[in-house]
């Protein structure tokens, strides 16, 4: 039985990880503005890459991944199948690790280049 809810879940949870993004862009722009020095070094690309990966991944394994898992287990998203949820779970978890490595390289590089800027006396 073909379910779009659950669909719809997995759109949320990918829109509000781009919207988690928001915070160290904000803060990014706002050293890039501070700083004389420019920040576009490779960390900073190296964290949108992670990011970008880590979503997209999450919404591949998320939503045309139910199709794949309810083809095997049918109705799994609906019913206590452990295996089911356990796999299509471990199958998110680790885009979910690398988008949380890009948001903590793109800290990590914004805090090292607020960290350059002299104290104002």
């Amino acid at each position: 039985m073909l379910r779009l809810g659950s669909g719809l879940n997995i759109i949320c949870c990918a829109v509000s990880g781009g919207l988690g993004l928001v915070a160290p862009g904000l803060s990014r722009l706002l050293a890039v503005r501070l700083l004389p020095n420019d920040l576009r070094d490779a960390d900073n690309s190296i964290a949108l890459n992670l990011c970008v990966i880590g979503l997209l991944g999450v919404f591949a394994v998320g939503y045309p991944g139910y199709f794949v898992f309810d083809a095997i287990w049918p109705s799994s998203y609906y019913s206590p199948i452990a295996s089911a949820k356990n796999a299509w779970l471990l199958g998110q978890a680790p885009f979910i690790a690398i988008y949380f490595t890009g948001a903590v390289v793109m800290f990590n590089a914004v805090r090292r280049a607020l960290n350059t800027n002299p104290a104002i006396t």
